[in-house]
Order: structure tokens, then C-alpha cells, then sequence
């Protein structure tokens, strides 16, 4: 059954941190009952006005869900995704007791079996992302 723990997102934020430094801030919490985190970008020193829209179809409000399956949609920022894509799979394994991500789900089995979802965001719907130079 899917589920992390709270030691394992700390140590992915904490991962998060090392591995970015100050050129970007995060936000990291554990959500949907345990069996999910979530990870934001909220400010940083990249660009992202090329993928982030407005929900309401007006002008760009800084705001992106990431689909993981689907990386090579974001153009150059595809390896900044990649990175912490690999940080969210592999960080919670330094935790006490901790293990790495893994899915040996099969959708046409109607069998899912993995070690936790996770979703990457830029910026969040009521705030977006900050842009600082």
C-alpha cells in the first residue's frame, strides 16, 4: 500500500535544499491521507513563464502541474525535472528505515503497487511562482 512517512518527506526536502541551494525555494508536504507528496517550486532564479498558465485561460499567473511521464513537454527545463524528479525517488531512502521509490503497478491488471505518489508543481494555483534575480 502507498504511503510515506513524515520522516521520509523531511528528508526530501532536506535533499531538496543540499542539492539546489538558494537558487531555488521549496515547499514539500506529505498529502492525500499519506499516500502522497507534493513538491512546489515557489521561487527561484529560472524562468518558467514558457509553461506556467492562468486555469482561467487569461494572461501567464505562474502556475504549472508537472506531468512526470511526460518531461520532454517542458522544453529546456526537462533536466532541472529530471534532477528532482530523481531527488523525490531516491531521498526518502536516506531516512531512518527508509526505502526508495518504486511501482510495479500494472494499470491493465488493475494492480498498483508502489511506494508513494508523488506531484511536482510550479508555483500553486492561489500563488504563484516567484521569479527572483
Amino acid at each position: 500500500m502507498a504511503y510515506i512517512r513524515t520522516d521520509e518527506v523531511k528528508e526530501i526536502r532536506n535533499t531538496l535544499k543540499e542539492e539546489f541551494g538558494p537558487d531555488l525555494k521549496f515547499g514539500v508536504k506529505k498529502e492525500s491521507g499519506g499516500i502522497a507528496v507534493r513538491v512546489t517550486l515557489k521561487k527561484g532564479n529560472v524562468d518558467f513563464s514558457d509553461i506556467t498558465r492562468d486555469l482561467s485561460g487569461g494572461d501567464n499567473h505562474g502556475y504549472a502541474q508537472i506531468n512526470q511521464y511526460h518531461l520532454g513537454n517542458y522544453g529546456d527545463h526537462r533536466p532541472l525535472f529530471e534532477d528532482i524528479i530523481n531527488v523525490i525517488k531516491k531521498a526518502p531512502g536516506n531516512a531512518d528505515n527508509g526505502r526508495e521509490w518504486y511501482d510495479k503497478s500494472d494499470a491493465q491488471y488493475d494492480h498498483f503497487d508502489t511506494a508513494f505518489y508523488f506531484n511536482l508543481e510550479v508555483g500553486n494555483w492561489n500563488k504563484p511562482y516567484e521569479k527572483v534575480v
